[in-house]
């Protein structure tokens, strides 16, 4: 699957690999001020997209929000999920700290 995201309304759309869109999703919390990628696809094919200040796990159809965190620092610049510590590793735009999240096991999805 490849997914992109149109950061001015917060969509979110699936695509199969030859551009046939198979899903579509909006959601306000996918808005994203700057012009960045927003979209982290861990090894395991969870899918995690991040806005100003939230990111949420979507499935992999992309059409249902599993779980959202909060982050309390403003715009969050590149998410990276290590699948063996289960911790959400994220930096951003605001200063050169990396935070990191612990996170609950997860269901992968084919």
């Amino acid at each position: 699957m490849i997914y992109v995201t149109d950061l001015s309304n917060g969509m979110l759309r699936t695509l199969t690999r030859d551009g046939t869109v198979t899903g579509t999703f909006q959601d306000p919390a996918f808005k994203h001020s700057r012009i960045t990628d927003n979209i982290h696809v861990a090894a395991t094919g969870q899918v995690f997209v991040f806005g100003d200040s939230s990111i949420s796990q979507v499935d992999t159809v992309g059409k249902t929000i599993l779980n959202t965190i909060s982050v309390y620092i403003a715009k969050p610049k590149s998410v990276y999920l290590n699948e063996e510590t289960r911790k959400l590793i994220v930096g951003f735009w605001i200063h050169d700290n990396i935070n990191e999240f612990k996170t609950k096991t997860v269901p992968t999805f084919n």
